[in-house]
């Protein structure tokens, strides 16, 4: 038999002896199987790849992209002429200076531990989006601003989360104290300045919203002892491709000492979780296709069992085993095609409408945002319809190739 011949024996075979419409019950259900665990899985993926976006940049829109930094050395002097350095480089869009350290935050004999972001006002939005992420007051690192009680001070800026625990709001007077990072000194005594609450930011994510606060750069090296600054975090053209930059511009810089750190090395337990996660997703809802493959299985054996004489008349007429084999694999081949291109196709639409339009809500104040994340990925979408394919075409090795292994004279005389 030729090919078209094979197929078409193949889908008069699916039929069945009592004809439903265009194919039988149980290869109805084998194909909604399929086409269920196709249509679930492409949804899956999509929403874990739309939560996945939605932290990451949130993530890259507090973090930068990249921070230098130098071994052994906590601060550096000559961070200006360091950052037009670093300017120069062609992948390199924004620079600015930081300081970073852990402290504590006093409001109302309430207090609070906090990690102290010191910044450029001039130069911050360059690198980072937190100047976009203000829901109270402003975006204002002033070294003087007028609080609540009328008394001129230096401003800070805090997170929802934190604003929200301790009720602090615009305006409000807080107490910052930490250890100043002055190497000389073998006992530090704790540190503090008094800053007026500027505006309050909230990026999504929960621990930066809670545990950031950010102070005027002078304020920084005012309350740390420093007279230079940690390091220069940088924006870079592609964030995907940060640690490939990042290592650039330290080559660019000569090398040691200098060092670079980029978001994904800052995130990596949270970016590896997460592929974790859809790898279990993806294991775990390929395993409805693996009970339509069963279901498969033993519709071709039901079919095998109903059709013995049929076969062995094909097989005394001149068909081969290999004809045989292939009616049989084109049977369950079928199956995958049409359940699996229906299942990918819905799911496909389905997730492509809702990133567009965003229709599905869910409850804001559990999650970050207020409707359900989804970002469907060609690759994912491919590998999942490959993957449906060969689970239905590995589930009709079995009985195609016992169909192919009868004798024509045994199936025509027990008949």
């Amino acid at each position: 038999m030729n090919g078209k011949m094979e197929l078409f024996v193949a889908l008069r075979y699916l039929r069945g002896k009592r004809k439903i419409g265009f194919v039988s019950w149980i290869t109805y259900i084998s194909a909604a199987g399929v086409c269920l665990g196709s249509f679930v899985l492409v949804l899956a993926l999509s929403i874990a790849n739309g939560f996945e976006k939605e932290v990451r940049d949130r993530i890259v829109g507090t973090l930068a992209h990249v921070k230098v930094s130098r071994y052994h050395i906590y601060q550096m002097n000559d961070y200006e002429s360091l950052r037009e350095t670093i300017l120069g480089h062609p992948e390199v869009i924004g620079a600015a200076p930081y300081i970073t350290g852990k402290g504590g935050l006093e409001y109302q004999q309430f207090q609070e531990g906090v990690v102290i972001n010191g910044v450029d006002p001039q130069y911050e939005p360059t690198v980072t989006d937190i100047h976009k992420s203000i829901v109270m007051g402003k975006f204002d690192m002033s070294d003087t601003i007028t609080s609540n009680r009328g008394r001129q001070l230096p401003s800070v800026l805090i997170g929802k989360g934190l604003s929200d625990k301790m009720t602090i709001r615009e305006g409000a007077e807080v107490v910052i104290y930490c250890l100043p990072a002055d190497e000389g000194q073998e006992e530090l005594t704790p540190k503090m300045g008094r800053f007026v609450v500027a505006g309050v930011f909230e990026t999504g994510m929960y621990e930066y919203d809670l545990n950031f606060v950010y102070i005027s750069l002078a304020s920084a090296q005012n309350l740390l002892n420093m007279n230079g600054v940690e390091g220069i975090q940088i924006r870079t053209t592609d964030l995907f491709k940060a640690d490939k930059i990042g290592e650039s511009v330290k080559a660019y810089l000569g090398g040691y000492p200098y060092r670079v750190l980029d978001w994904q090395s800052q995130n990596r337990s949270l970016f590896q979780w997460m592929k974790l996660e859809r790898l279990i997703i993806f294991v775990v809802i390929s395993l409805i296709m693996v009970v339509a493959a069963f279901n498969i299985i033993s519709s071709l054996i039901m079919m095998i069992l109903e059709k013995r004489r049929e076969i062995g008349i094909l097989m005394s007429m001149g068909a081969t085993a290999g004809a045989v084999l292939r009616v049989f694999m084109l049977n369950g081949i079928v199956v995958g095609f049409f359940g699996s291109t229906i299942g990918v196709t819905l799911g496909a639409a389905l997730g492509l409408l809702q990133e567009k339009w965003r229709f599905i809500p869910i409850p804001g104040e559990l999650y970050f945002v207020n409707t359900l994340p989804m970002e469907v990925s060609l690759l994912d979408v491919g590998v999942i319809y490959i993957a449906a394919n060969l689970i239905c075409w590995a589930a009709t090795i079995y009985p195609a190739r016992a169909a192919a292994s009868l004798l024509p004279a045994e199936s025509i005389r027990y008949e």
